[in-house]
C-alpha cells in the first residue's frame, strides 16, 4: 500500500518573465507529492 503526502499547498504558477518567454507556460501547475509506501 502507498499514500502521497502533498510538499505544496498550492500549484505553483510561471513566473511572468516565463509566460513572456514562454507563452506556453501560461497554464501550466506545478505540484508536488511524495509517494509514502506503508511497510507492514
Amino acid at each position: 500500500n502507498y499514500g502521497l503526502k502533498i510538499i505544496t499547498k498550492k500549484p505553483i504558477r510561471p513566473s511572468s518573465e516565463e509566460v513572456r518567454d514562454n507563452p506556453k507556460a501560461r497554464s501550466a501547475k506545478l505540484r508536488v507529492a511524495e509517494k509514502i509506501i506503508s511497510v507492514s
